[in-house]
């Protein structure tokens, strides 16, 4: 970004445009795949570490306006990590839960004051 005096736009528009293919644009887009690899790994997730290979995707564009490519995982591998990290995030919330952890919500907070004769 110093060395072209460009901003996070237009430096992750170079990143996302398939026809980018100067030296540091190209190790910018390592650098992610590096980080999504660590990212999965540190979860314990190696077989989607294995798998996770972004692609140039043509997203849909509004009417009038042009399509736009991105640099991102296909769809069904994005929606593969989501729900590993709402299963885990339902699992760690019933652990907080059965543990005693996790504040009464604001219905049970309302019960509770009623109860108390105030």
């Amino acid at each position: 970004m110093v060395a072209r005096e460009e901003g996070l736009t237009k430096t992750y528009n170079r990143f996302h445009d398939r026809g980018q293919n100067a030296s540091d644009i190209v190790r910018l887009r390592e650098l992610h795949a590096e980080m999504d690899d660590a990212v999965l790994r540190a979860y314990g997730w190696d077989d989607l570490a294995d798998r996770a290979a972004p692609e140039f995707i043509e997203q849909d564009a509004d009417e009038g306006k042009t399509p736009k490519t991105r640099l991102d995982w296909p769809a069904e591998f994005k929606d593969e990590v989501l729900a590993r990290l709402l299963a885990l995030n339902a699992a760690r919330a019933a652990e907080e839960r059965a543990a005693g952890l996790v504040a009464a919500d604001e219905g049970e907070d309302e019960e509770i004051e009623e109860g108390d004769g105030e």
